[in-house]
């Protein structure tokens, strides 16, 4: 009971404090806001405010739970106090002017608002288990917490902007994991009531009742809102944008832009894709002005509540928009090739055909995780909004939105485009308020997390269960979670059996939010990624080195030695994917190895970073392109001094079917010419103990601990012959097991 207060409390005074941010903002810049939009306006522009104080706070390493608390409440009550002495003066809402609704209508809407609301709420207080939630947005603010502060994290998910983690921390510092997801829920709320709000706005309130309900009891918001999630918060962020723009267009004061210009910035510190709205801003201003001058005035302001994120990703990853354009922004902390495949898997989602995508979100879900609801499937009919003004700024919106939705296909990925499209689809029915409700009834009850298991089995989805007693603790928050996340029972494991201090790779999903150790996983990061490669080495015969290129030619006295791809180093062209690979360089002279020497200037092109690994005499690392192989890549050694030598061999692997040529210069010349001679390429076997490299590599490199599911490749080789890999079992369960490295001869450093 205690946490379920403490978790409550946390989420009150960091919701508290947004709206009193906002509001004293609104209050400063004399905006007139009638009392239904000035509660969701005020808290949505009050959040973009806290993310930038809880920014410096931790920027600065004063993240302390006392330092929270006076900002929360002082937050909260600086604007009671102004208040208190100088009263509000209210203002009246618009006058409706839609049809009037049938006697019933209204109280039936409450109760259903009011049954999705109680179903809520418990899942938010629940004890937080979604997965990305559980893993990384609550597990990179339990480390900031425990570190007072950002530190530097290696990891692709610490490089998004966090600006929705910077609302949550302050909340999880009072409150825990639960008080984060109830914040979440909080922005959902705002979000209905902003939605709500804008229909009122418009003379139309029960369309705007209607498409406050269509987004509130979506399935795949329902589960989002009430989890660590930041989708519902982004679409709060982008619908609260279109509103004060919409309200700039009726009054004719730039004082306006001030909000709507930070919120487009925040709309970046949320969620990379939901910064799309900045164009639909900027674009808009600008065609009712005909001028630059307002579309300036909000990249400017954006500026503001974006900056700090794209500096800190330019001091950390030297890429203000890591992890994304590192094409551009070369740097050693992602690889590319990894992220040009997250990015085409999360524009496919494994969907044959494109045209069922439609159904895949709104009755499916299971391939694009979750499903918006069947009432959705009347979305064409949205385009009869076009008869209207708002409508069709509405859908100009929404299409702008869309474009960037094309980047992830993910269902809740549709979330920040649902609140215009459910009010275009609302105002398409015109007056007919039975209309309306029949649409609000069919969506309530094919959005009940009971029936949306009838159709969508497999969709991301809610318990139909009020879990009142979870989430009052009355069932022990470790029993609840251990049930219900088997990364929590994972992150359990690490927290009991790996010594504090250590680090762990993972090849299983994690709740890093609920363990103190460093868990790295491969995909992460280029390091994380290295050390699953090397592991992977192992066992993985095509990854091993199996294959010996040798050339030979008349000796020769050469400074520079360069292995590189040409046009003609495969004969099928460059059509696919493959990535070059070198375990080892070596150089000879009539048959004897040049030792290698630290005079020696190593590099490489693509990746320059890894070149060690091919001079480290370990067969378990290699150096790799990391991206598409390409003619013109290439290894090079200057040797300092021209040395007399009349080979050079690669051991490579079978994994890429790519032939490389030497080249060699010589001073004073620095011409690279070909030596002439023969190549062959001959199969060899990798050394018997390549496992046990493979392991004293990750020692040396600070990692001691490995969690390997019992379902991922490569499980059986690791439970068939831990010895081999110079392992111990440590501890198992959750269908995973965690083995200890044995420790073996050689100085640990990092990478």
């Amino acid at each position: 009971m205690i946490q379920a207060f403490a978790a409550i409390l946390g989420a009150a005074l960091t919701s508290g404090a947004c709206y009193g941010a906002g509001d004293l903002l609104i209050g400063k810049l004399g905006v007139k806001l009638n009392r239904t939009e000035r509660a969701p306006l005020a808290f949505i522009l009050g959040a973009a405010c806290l993310h930038l104080a809880v920014f410096a706070i931790l920027a600065l390493h004063l993240a302390y739970w006392p330092v929270f608390v006076l900002l929360l409440v002082g937050l909260i009550a600086i604007p009671a106090w102004r208040a208190g002495f100088s009263p509000r003066e209210a203002s009246a809402s618009r006058p409706g002017g839609g049809a009037k609704a049938p006697r019933g209508l209204k109280p039936a809407l409450l109760i259903l608002f009011g049954a999705f609301t109680v179903l809520y709420f418990f899942h938010a207080l629940a004890p937080e288990s979604s997965p990305d939630g559980s893993s990384y947005h609550l597990g990179f603010v339990a480390r900031y917490l425990r570190a007072r502060g950002f530190e530097p994290v290696e990891d692709l998910y610490a490089a998004f902007s966090g600006g929705i983690e910077m609302v949550f921390t302050p909340a999880f510092a009072i409150g825990k994991h639960s008080a984060a997801a109830l914040t979440h829920f909080a922005f959902l709320i705002a979000l209905a009531l902003a939605v709500f709000a804008y229909g009122q706005r418009l003379g139309k309130p029960w369309a705007g009742a209607a498409a406050a309900f269509l987004v509130y009891a979506s399935p795949v918001v329902g589960i989002d809102g009430t989890s660590a999630y930041v989708d519902v918060a982004a679409a709060a962020i982008t619908f609260s944008v279109f509103y004060w723009i919409e309200i700039w267009d009726e009054v004719p004061d730039d004082r306006l832009l001030i909000p709507a210009g930070l919120l487009t910035g925040y709309a970046y510190a949320a969620k990379y894709t939901a910064f799309a709205i900045f164009f639909y801003a900027a674009g808009f201003v600008w065609w009712r002005r005909r001028s630059l001058r307002p579309a300036l005035t909000i990249a400017g302001l954006a500026l503001l509540t974006a900056g700090p994120w794209m500096f800190k990703n330019g001091v950390v990853f030297h890429n203000p928009v890591a992890p994304f354009a590192s094409e551009l922004f070369r740097n050693r902390y992602f690889h590319i090739a990894t992220i040009q495949q997250l990015a085409n898997r999360f524009q496919r989602y494994e969907i044959a055909n494109l045209w069922s995508l439609p159904l895949e979100v709104t009755v499916r879900g299971f391939k694009t995780q979750g499903v918006i609801g069947p009432a959705f499937l009347l979305t064409p009919a949205a385009l009869f909004s076009l008869r209207f003004r708002a409508g069709r700024r509405l859908l100009a919106a929404a299409a702008v939105l869309l474009v960037a939705y094309a980047a992830n296909i993910g269902t809740r990925f549709l979330i920040p485009e649902l609140p215009f499209l459910a009010l275009a689809l609302a105002l398409a029915m015109g007056n007919s308020p039975g209309l309306i409700a029949c649409l609000a009834i069919f969506h309530a009850v094919t959005s009940w997390p009971g029936v949306v298991g009838q159709y969508a089995p497999g969709a991301w989805r809610l318990s139909g269960r009020v879990l009142y007693r979870e989430a009052l603790r009355i069932v022990p928050q470790d029993r609840y979670l251990r049930q219900a996340s088997r990364g929590y029972v994972l992150a359990s494991l690490i927290e009991e059996h790996v010594p504090k201090g250590e680090r762990v790779l993972a090849l299983a999903a994690v709740a890093g939010a609920y363990t103190s150790r460093e868990v790295l996983t491969g995909f992460h990061a280029a390091f994380s990624e290295d050390l699953e490669d090397t592991l992977s080495i192992g066992w993985v015969e095509y990854s091993q080195p199996r294959v010996l290129e040798r050339w030979r030619f008349p000796e020769r006295n050469a400074r520079r030695v360069r292995v590189e791809l040409d046009a003609m180093g495969r004969p099928d062209g460059w059509s696919n994917d493959e990535q070059w690979s070198i375990h080892e360089l070596r150089f000879f002279h009539q048959g004897t190895e040049l030792p290698r020497r630290p005079q020696w200037r190593l590099s490489a092109w693509p990746n320059p970073w890894d070149v060690q690994l091919a001079f480290d005499n370990s067969p378990a690392t290699r150096w790799k392109t990391w991206e598409r192989a390409a003619p013109g890549d290439y290894m090079e050694v200057d040797f300092g001094q021209p040395q007399t030598l009349d080979e050079v061999r690669v051991e490579t692997s079978w994994d890429h079917q790519l032939q490389p040529e030497v080249k060699l210069s010589d001073e004073p010349s620095r011409r690279w010419n070909a030596p002439g001679g023969d190549f062959h390429a001959t199969p060899v076997m990798p050394d018997p103990n390549i496992r046990r490299y493979a392991t004293r590599e990750l020692a040396l490199r600070g990692v001691d601990y490995l969690l390997i599911a019992d379902d991922s490749p490569g499980s059986l080789d690791f439970r068939g012959d831990p010895e081999g890999w110079g392992l111990e079992l440590a501890a198992q369960g959750g269908g995973a097991r965690l083995y200890r490295i044995v420790p073996q001869a050689g100085r640990r450093q990092e990478k």
